[in-house]
C-alpha cells in the first residue's frame, strides 16, 4: 500500500446561524443515546453532553447520516480531545480506535480493514506520534511486518514476512531513514503487493529520471499539483462549513492506467462527488516492476477539506 501526502484546502468560514442549528438539531435527535443533549449541531456533526456528565462530539456523513467519528473531549469548550476515540469508514466498518490525552494520540491503537473490519495494524502512541512495535496484520490475522518507531519516524529493524509466514525481508532505518536491506527469499511472488520490495516503484512518466529518490520525489510533486490545480471547495462544503479527510483507494494497473477508484471516506456528497471527478485529471504514470515485470499496485490517496 502506498499512502500519499496529505492535499490540504484552506479557505475562509462563516459562522452558523442559529435557525440552523435548530434545523440540525432536529436532523439528527434520532443519533441520541439514553440521557444525551445535543449542546451544538451544525451540518456535519452534534456536540453532546451525555449522561455521565462527558463531552462527546459525533461526526457523521450527512446525507447518509452515517456515523464517521466518535470523540470525547475534556469540558464543554470541545477543543481538547481526552479519553476514547473511534472512527468508521463510510460502509460503516470500524477504522481505527484508541485513546487521546491532552488532544494528542496516547497509548495502544488499532486500525482495521476497510473490506472486511479484520485488524490490520496496532502498536502505541506517545504524546501523537508513533512509538516502539507496530505489527501490520493480513486479512486471516496473520503477521505481515514488524516495525519500530522513535518519534514518530521508523527506528531499528523492520522484518517482512511471506503469505506463509516465513521472514521474507529485513530492512533497518534511523530516524526514518532506510540504511539497509535484506531479501532472504528467492521467490519474488512472496512479497505480493508490499511495494518496498519492488524494483522499480511507480512514477509519474514526466520525472523519468536513473535516480529513484528524485522520480519518487518529482511524482509526489507533481500528482499533489495536478489535484491541487484542478479540486474546488463544492459551495455547498464551504456553506455548512463542512470539514475533514477523504481517503481514496485505487489501482494502479501493469499498463500504467487507474482502475478501481474507491472512495472510502467521502466526508459528504458533493465533496465526494469533487474528488471522484478530479481523479480524471491525474497524469499519466508508469508502472512498478519487480524482476523486469510490470506489477499492479494500489494506493491509499488523503485528501484534506479544511476551513479557515
Amino acid at each position: 500500500m502506498k499512502k500519499m501526502k496529505l492535499l490540504t484546502l484552506l479557505l475562509l468560514i462563516t459562522g452558523i446561524t442559529v435557525q440552523a442549528q435548530q434545523r440540525y438539531k432536529e436532523y439528527y435527535r434520532d443519533q441520541l443515546g439514553k440521557g444525551e443533549k445535543i449542546v451544538y449541531a451544525d451540518y456535519q456533526s452534534i456536540s453532546i453532553r451525555t449522561a455521565e456528565g462527558d463531552y462527546v462530539q459525533k461526526v457523521f456523513y450527512p446525507e447518509k447520516k452515517i456515523l464517521t467519528h466518535y470523540l470525547t473531549y475534556k469540558d464543554s469548550k470541545f477543543q481538547a480531545k481526552e479519553g476514547p476515540y473511534r472512527e468508521w469508514y463510510d460502509n460503516g466498518q470500524l477504522w481505527k480506535e484508541g485513546t487521546y490525552e491532552n488532544d494528542k494520540a496516547q497509548g495502544v491503537w488499532t486500525f482495521y480493514s476497510y473490506d472486511n473490519g479484520t485488524k490490520s495494524e496496532y502498536g502505541a502512541f506517545e504524546m501523537g506520534e508513533r512509538t516502539g512495535k507496530w505489527i501490520t496484520l493480513d486479512s486471516l490475522g496473520g503477521t505481515t511486518r514488524e516495525q519500530f518507531y522513535k518519534a514518530g519516524k521508523l527506528h531499528g529493524e523492520c522484518k517482512i514476512y511471506s503469505m506463509d509466514g516465513q521472514l521474507a525481508m529485513t530492512q533497518q532505518f534511523e530516524e526514518g531513514k532506510k540504511i539497509s536491506e535484506q531479501r532472504l527469499l528467492d521467490d519474488p511472488d512472496v512479497y505480493g503487493s508490499i511495494n518496498d520490495a519492488l524494483d522499480i516503484q511507480p512514477y509519474l512518466k514526466e520525472c523519468e529520471n536513473e535516480n529513484a529518490e528524485l522520480r519518487q520525489n518529482c511524482t509526489e510533486r507533481k500528482y499533489l499539483e495536478a489535484i491541487y490545480k484542478n479540486i474546488k471547495y463544492p459551495a455547498l462544503a464551504r456553506e455548512e462549513n463542512v470539514m475533514g479527510n477523504v481517503l481514496i483507494r485505487f489501482t494502479l494497473e501493469k499498463d500504467g492506467s487507474i482502475s478501481d477508484i474507491m472512495v472510502l471516506r467521502g466526508v459528504c456528497e458533493v465533496i465526494e462527488q469533487e474528488c471522484r471527478r478530479v481523479m480524471k485529471y491525474m497524469p499519466e504514470w508508469k508502472p512498478g516492476m519487480k524482476n523486469g515485470k510490470p506489477v499492479r499496485v494500489w494506493y491509499n490517496l488523503p485528501i484534506k477539506f479544511k476551513l479557515e
